[in-house]
This record gives structure tokens, C-alpha cells and sequence, in this order.
């Protein structure tokens, strides 16, 4: 046999092997319909559970569509939940089916709506027979399915309306989180809200003589005085002392939810849960909702009251458990 007949022999008879693939078999389209139940990550082949790194991360991409991770220089994913060999999982537990096919996440907290969020498998997995690699990153970006109930247009609500919002946390610390919302409100009675965090205004001439520029003029409950910028309000009334925060602890977040009028003449508001992220100190709320009782008062200024909840909070990286915390509101003047 001549040297070129051999190696063609030799050519034909190997087999190429794909390394494992991993797909979401219960999303339709990208969607998954409940952020309760465990994600079901389906490999084409069986795994070498040794070799498996996976997280669960928000879809938080820069212009080019690249992960914190990904960028020049490289970030922090926020991640949800993540598994290695070594450490095993964080954020929620797992189970590899007995034919190594089938790898089944129970977040410890329901995912969130939104942001989009991707299933990321890392280079490296191999297949349990041919121990065939994958050599990048392996993505697959999913998100869960609103469901909302909204029926009936709301006439305690308007249909577009600014307000300031105070929250006494109570857990895991007691503080004062200070907002102000636009509320958009549909025909359904559907809303969509911008939060944004609020602090007070630190224009020194406010109060006379001026404040030093370390302070804030406080011109509620009178007489003026030159206060700490920290120092808590005591009313949704006070609203006027306070701006949009445009400092680099600023933050902000989207939520979408129903108002649905009651026979008394209220309104109940009520957000999907949805992740808040402050910037300064690092403090992230998983799954916070906002629900409240709107009516007008006697004096006709509509006010709202009621509570905030998050599944969980994390100061910096530590969980510290639930958060709660008192919500009073009130429409702001055009």
C-alpha cells in the first residue's frame, strides 16, 4: 500500500466528536413562565460532572453586548447562582440527572423579571465518553414571562403622575430610602414606573445666611435651618427640600405592575418583583415589591401607604436576609 493510500485510509476511519451542548428545553422563544420553578438545563450528550462551571447571571451587557466579565478591563458578573466541582453551588442547589444529561437549578430566591438574564457554561465542560472540550463560553440568554391581571382602568390613579416616596427599612437595617417615581398607568389599569433615588438639595443659598456646602437647606417643617444632606425626612410632605439624585450613589430602577381601583374609593398598587441595585454602599434587593393603598385625603392630596418586601438582601456580596420596610407616598404637584 502506497503512503497516500494509507493516510487516506487512516483520515477516513476517525470519528469526529462534538463536545456537550446545552440548551433550556422549557423556554418558548426565550421564556420561561415561572421564575418559582427550578431551570432545567438540557446537554445533547451526557457530562463529566467534574468539568462543569455554570452561573446563572443578569444580562448586563456594555455597546458591544459583552458581559462585566467579558469587557477590557474585565468587571464582576451579578451573578444569581452559580456551580463549580469545587465549591459546589452558591445561590440555590442542583441535581445531575443519573444519565448526566440533565442538570436541574433551584435558585434559592425566584428569579427575577427583569433584567434579561443568561445561562452561562464555561469553557472547559467535557463529554463523559470522549472527554471532548468546549473551548468558549457557551450562552444562552432567557428571561420569564409577565403575567399580569390588570383589567380596568383606574380613576384614583392618573395616568401619568410624579411622586415622592419614602421607605422605612426596617430589615435587615433601619434607614430611610428616599424615591421619586413616574408612573404611567394604562387603560387596563397596567402601570409602568421609573424610580429614581432622591436626596436633598444641597444648593447653599436656599437658606439665608447660606449653608456651608457640606450642608442642606431644610426649609420643612419650618423655620429654615442648615442640616446634614443624610438627615431623614419626617413626611412625603417635605417633598419640595428634595431633588433627583445625580450623584455618583444615584440609582434607579424600572418596575411594572397593576393598580386595581376598590369599592372604598382606593387604589391597591402592586410592582412584579423586580432586582434594585444602589451603587453607594453596594446593596442589591432581590425581588422587591411595592404594595400600597392609594386614596385621596381630605385635604384632595393623593397619598399612598404600605410596604416594601425583597426576597433577599445583599450588602456587597453577604446576604442579609429579608428586607422589609414601611412605603408612605404622595403625588407630587405638576
Amino acid at each position: 500500500m502506497n503512503a497516500s493510500r494509507f493516510f487516506l485510509l487512516l483520515f477516513a476511519c476517525e470519528v469526529f466528536h462534538a463536545p456537550p451542548e446545552p440548551s433550556l428545553p422549557e423556554a418558548q422563544s426565550g421564556l420561561l413562565s415561572d421564575p418559582l420553578a427550578p431551570v432545567v438545563v438540557q446537554f445533547d450528550r451526557a457530562i463529566d460532572p467534574s468539568t462543569l462551571t455554570l452561573e446563572i447571571a443578569r444580562n448586563i451587557t456594555d455597546d458591544r453586548g459583552l458581559l462585566a466579565d467579558e469587557q477590557d478591563p474585565p468587571g464582576e458578573l451579578s451573578t444569581l447562582y452559580t456551580y463549580d466541582p469545587l465549591r459546589g453551588d452558591y445561590g440555590g442547589t442542583s441535581v445531575l440527572s443519573a444519565d448526566a444529561t440533565t442538570f436541574t437549578i433551584t435558585p434559592k430566591d425566584a428569579l427575577p423579571f427583569t433584567p434579561a438574564l443568561a445561562l452561562l457554561v464555561e469553557p472547559g465542560l467535557e463529554d463523559a465518553e470522549f472527554h471532548v472540550p468546549i473551548v468558549a463560553r457557551r450562552k444562552l440568554v432567557f428571561s420569564y414571562q409577565l403575567k399580569l391581571v390588570c383589567n380596568a382602568p383606574s380613576v384614583v390613579l392618573p395616568s401619568r403622575g410624579n411622586y415622592f416616596i419614602l421607605i422605612d427599612v426596617q430589615q435587615p437595617v433601619g434607614t430611610q430610602v428616599k424615591l421619586f417615581a413616574t408612573i404611567d398607568v394604562d387603560a387596563t389599569g397596567e402601570f409602568n414606573a421609573l424610580f429614581s433615588s432622591a436626596t436633598r438639595n444641597t444648593d447653599p443659598n436656599r437658606c439665608s445666611p447660606p449653608c456651608a456646602t457640606t450642608d442642606a437647606c431644610r426649609t420643612l417643617p419650618g423655620p429654615p435651618a442648615c442640616v446634614a444632606p443624610s438627615t431623614a425626612a419626617n413626611n412625603t410632605d417635605e417633598y419640595p427640600d428634595f431633588v433627583i439624585n445625580m450623584t455618583p450613589a444615584a440609582y434607579s430602577f424600572v418596575a411594572k405592575g397593576c393598580v386595581v381601583d376598590q369599592t372604598d374609593g382606593s387604589a391597591l398598587f402592586v410592582n412584579e418583583p423586580v432586582d434594585v441595585f444602589v451603587t453607594s454602599p453596594s446593596v442589591t434587593l432581590r425581588n422587591t415589591r411595592l404594595t400600597a393603598s392609594f386614596a385621596v385625603d381630605t385635604g384632595s392630596v393623593l397619598r399612598g401607604a404600605g410596604a416594601l418586601t425583597a426576597d433577599d438582601v445583599l450588602i456587597g456580596t453577604a446576604e442579609s436576609g429579608v428586607g422589609t420596610g414601611e412605603l408612605n407616598a404622595r403625588l407630587v404637584p405638576p
